[in-house]
């Protein structure tokens, strides 16, 4: 039974101890691709095929018809044309690094001059930015708790950072989700000028959009959140488990074959001229004791010596 135990221990210990190593591991790879796929430009690729577009569409001088007139990545915070046909960025004011235009989360300063699809759309993407600043700042966190896990092998770190992996999981797919509702809506419901309802046929059809690898590598940071939220929570509880069954191989040691008193029985004398003793009360150590364990002096008072008016009697606490 006792080796039973000690492997069982020894089991739930390395579990413990791999499942915290695995998460601490897939901390910053986490944290890599979350950063990353935030930061880049890839969340949504337009492919144009110019070469089949009307010349209108072509050769257009307005700024606006011009970008959507070309290939393009967009990601959170800019929209990219990293082709070689644009020669219209030449004209352009508010470029960024060149061939880039920054993406404007602002109000309309007039207001009733954009539409309410226009105006969910903007707050969706609001939503969108702020939830993924939320996930890196939560894992972040989980992270630290992590590490002072590594340090302090108490099960409270452990849930401590499976919950923020949790709360980091989650807050990045509501910011996946946000994202998908802006784009549902910038495709089925804004009507504003520039947006796809109102693209010419031609660019329609030869406008291609797909996800880019930003957008993938969002949802590959949420799913190893989830995991290291996983891994951490487990890691907790055999830990916890680690801590019951040492209470239990404790109980067992200590094990008896007498009940224990609740209170203290002590060995006093009834007789009054009997209160002096060199020895003090001593504990009742259970009804099979020798009696010299309870009694190793004799009682010395006024008396009768020979008459020993000593017995066993309960204290009143």
């Amino acid at each position: 039974m006792g080796f039973k135990l000690k492997f069982m221990r020894s089991t739930m210990s390395v579990c413990a101890t791999i499942l915290i190593v695995i998460a601490t591991i897939l901390g910053p790879i986490t944290l890599v691709f979350m950063s990353v796929s935030f930061g880049t430009d890839h969340w949504l690729e337009f492919r144009v095929d110019r070469s089949k577009l009307p010349a209108n569409l072509r050769d257009t001088t307005d700024l606006e018809m011009a970008k959507i007139a070309h290939s393009r990545d967009r990601g959170l915070f800019r929209e990219c044309f990293p082709g070689n046909d644009t020669q219209f960025l030449d004209k352009a004011d508010g470029k960024v690094d060149g061939y880039c235009f920054n993406i404007n989360y602002d109000m309309p300063e007039i207001s009733g001059s954009k539409s309410d699809e226009y105006i969910s759309r903007l707050h969706l993407n609001r939503c969108f930015l702020a939830f993924f600043i939320i996930a890196i700042v939560l894992f972040l966190l989980a992270y630290v708790f992590g590490l002072i896990l590594c340090c302090m092998r108490v099960s409270r770190w452990a849930y401590i950072a499976g919950l923020f992996s949790y709360s980091a999981a989650f807050s990045l797919a509501a910011a996946i989700a946000f994202f998908h509702g802006a784009e549902y809506i910038e495709r089925n419901k804004l009507k504003d000028p520039y947006f796809y309802l109102t693209w010419e046929e031609p660019l329609k059809t030869y406008t291609t959009r797909n996800y880019g690898w930003s957008y993938a590598l969002g949802w590959v940071g949420m799913i190893l959140a989830a995991l290291s939220a996983t891994f951490y929570s487990l890691a907790g509880c055999y830990i916890t488990s680690e801590k019951y069954e040492d209470r239990e191989v404790l109980e067992k040691q200590k094990g008896r074959d007498y009940p224990i008193a609740m209170e203290p029985v002590y060995a006093v004398g009834t007789d009054p001229y009997y209160t002096k003793s060199y020895g003090y009360p001593r504990a009742y150590l259970g009804p099979m004791a020798p009696e010299y364990y309870a009694r190793s002096y004799p009682a010395v008072g006024y008396g009768d010596p020979s008459k020993d008016m000593w017995h066993w009697r309960e204290m009143e606490s």
